[in-house]
């Protein structure tokens, strides 16, 4: 089992990660990084807890936020931009990262740091160098759409900021600026995590994988993800089947402590917490009890899930097969 998606500081604990990595018996795990608070970069931790991980580790490396450290798009500021995004995935290759990470998606994120559209010119030379090297990218587009709904979305989602008004990119027009990009370089190599946020929309993501056959997404929570999926069980298997070498594993693993600017270590719980939802829903055939536990799942009422119980083979493409074949 291969756990892709998972986050590190050195602040989160090194002796804590490895804790879990042999808990659960991971073979290997992937790094994202993303700025500790939202500013300070960790590639440096990530490749020192490489050095003494007892398994193979690939580190995702982030561009750096300093670069975009203008809201003018004036034609000479785009053009040192544009140069700017193209040093920063030389620098990152130069470290020995595996890929790039990109959390530009993210709206409170763009907003924050002025970044363009993506289908802008700007970005070009970065797409068309990714495409040509076959540099993989894992890019955060948007979040659960009831975070544009004032009258839906959780008080604890606005305490985080995340409740994303007019004065925010819109979720629709992410899309389409992303799937414009895909448009014109169909052979990225880049995966959507959160299920590209369209877990209640399995028939429009069909249509998107269906396009772009080099196009994956993985099965990082959201917990509103497998509330969806298990909204619509039959429908959702089905998914599973006919993309499984398209979806890949992850936990988001200290993710939480990322995101704050002071230092917080790993919570164990929360992390066996995020392993127990993912591995019961995708395993368990039929219906079981989904019940907070104070962890990861908090503040919910008990709920019927219904599992995919889905074959051995299926399981190892998401479990490992399919990130090594994504970076390959």
């Amino acid at each position: 089992m291969i756990d892709a998606h998972i986050h590190y500081a050195a602040s989160v604990g090194m002796d804590r990660l490895n804790k879990i990595i042999r808990e659960i018996g991971l073979e290997a795990v992937a790094l994202q990084c993303i700025p500790k608070g939202g500013l300070l970069p960790v590639e440096e931790d990530a490749f020192a807890f490489k050095e003494q991980c007892s398994v193979p580790v690939y580190v995702f490396g982030g561009i750096a936020r300093s670069v975009y450290d203008t809201a003018d798009l004036s034609t000479d500021s785009a053009s040192r931009l544009s140069g700017r995004l193209d040093k920063e995935v030389t620098r990152l290759m130069d470290m020995g990262c595996t890929g790039i990470k990109m959390l530009e998606g993210k709206p409170d994120v763009r907003k924050h740091f002025h970044v363009p559209d993506f289908d802008s010119p700007v970005w070009e030379t970065y797409w068309a160098r990714l495409e040509e090297e076959q540099i993989p990218v894992y890019m955060h587009i948007n979040d659960p759409e009831e975070f544009w709904d004032a009258e839906h979305v959780a008080d604890y989602v606005k305490k985080a900021g995340w409740f994303y008004d007019g004065t925010f990119i819109g979720n629709e027009d992410q899309y389409g600026q992303i799937l414009h990009v895909l448009e014109r370089h169909p052979r990225l190599k880049i995966l959507f995590p959160h299920f590209f946020f369209l877990s209640k929309q399995l028939e429009r993501l069909s249509e998107i994988l269906d396009a772009f056959p080099e196009m994956r997404i993985d099965i990082t929570p959201g917990i509103e993800l497998y509330y969806n999926l298990s909204s619509q069980a039959d429908r959702a298997r089905e998914f599973f089947l006919a993309y499984e070498s398209r979806i890949l594993y992850g936990t988001d693993i200290g993710a939480r402590a990322l995101i704050k600017s002071e230092d917080v270590p790993l919570n164990l719980e929360e992390c066996r917490s995020r392993v127990k939802l993912i591995r019961s829903y995708l395993e368990t055939e039929g219906d079981y009890l989904l019940e907070s536990d104070g962890h990861y799942v908090v503040e919910r009422p008990p709920v019927t899930m219904h599992g995919l119980g889905l074959p051995g083979p299926v399981l190892e493409h998401i479990y490992s097969y399919n990130f090594l074949d994504f970076i390959k």
